[in-house]
């Protein structure tokens, strides 16, 4: 991992590269570290802020957390408030995704915008300024996707729409495609490049968030084994009389 990102080249290369900076001085391990400070940090703090939240207690006068499943997350919008609650919610998520990823990619290329995008998912799912109870990570997670590696988020918004589509459970999609990230990023680069261990640090952040997808979707689980889940109504089911 730390290869990737002395390797990474971008801003914090071109920097050294100014400054005749190389890894036997001090100067470019204290650039790295700040550089690298800001890509968590900016992913963090920017994934703790909830769009589910302040849209829903700023225009609904209402908290998400106390409607539909507790989640603060987009589904839960959609369900609790309509369209305009869910859409809503969908760019603010964007947003916050998307700006710190690309600062990590400015500073570091691809390492920089994964590790950025991986604070994103936790700061969503444990977001420091609402007692680190947020959402499931599951938007951040293809925000982040579309944005490093557009061929896998494709895959990811298949194996989504097939699983949505045969069980009507958004939390089983959501977990199933959290699975297979890791699957599809070492395979889209074993199919590129004939070997999937070019990926790099791809694959550890890819199971990292893997894992707290899953996790955060544990009580979803027991619901659906409980036969307690609600299932979605697919847009032309909604047209049945």
């Amino acid at each position: 991992m730390l290869k990737d990102f002395l390797e990474g080249g971008g801003l914090f290369g071109t920097l050294c590269e100014a400054f005749s900076l190389n890894a036997e001085s001090a100067g470019y391990w204290l650039l790295m570290f700040a550089s690298a400070l800001l890509c968590v940090a900016s992913g963090y703090l920017l994934g703790s802020v909830n769009a589910a939240i302040i849209i829903s207690t700023k225009k609904y006068k209402s908290d998400i957390r106390t409607h539909g499943s507790g989640n603060a997350g987009m589904t839960n919008m959609f369900r609790t408030f309509g369209k305009t609650g869910g859409f809503l919610t969908l760019f603010g998520d964007l947003a916050k995704t998307l700006l710190p990823v690309l600062l990590g990619y400015l500073f570091f290329s691809y390492p920089g915008s994964y590790i950025a995008g991986l604070f994103v998912v936790l700061g969503h799912c444990f977001p420091l300024y609402y007692k680190f109870k947020g959402g499931k990570g599951v938007l951040a997670m293809f925000v982040m996707m579309l944005a490093c590696d557009p061929p896998v988020f494709l895959m990811m918004i298949l194996v989504f729409a097939i699983v949505v589509i045969g069980t009507r459970f958004v939390s089983m999609a959501s977990v199933m495609t959290a699975f297979f990230l890791p699957i599809f990023i070492n395979s889209w680069y074993a199919i590129m490049y004939g070997d999937g261990a070019v990926s790099g640090i791809r694959m550890p952040v890819a199971f990292l968030i893997t894992l707290t997808v899953v996790v955060m979707h544990i009580p979803n689980l027991k619901r659906i084994l409980n036969r307690e889940e609600p299932k979605i109504k697919l847009p032309w089911e909604k047209k049945k009389k």
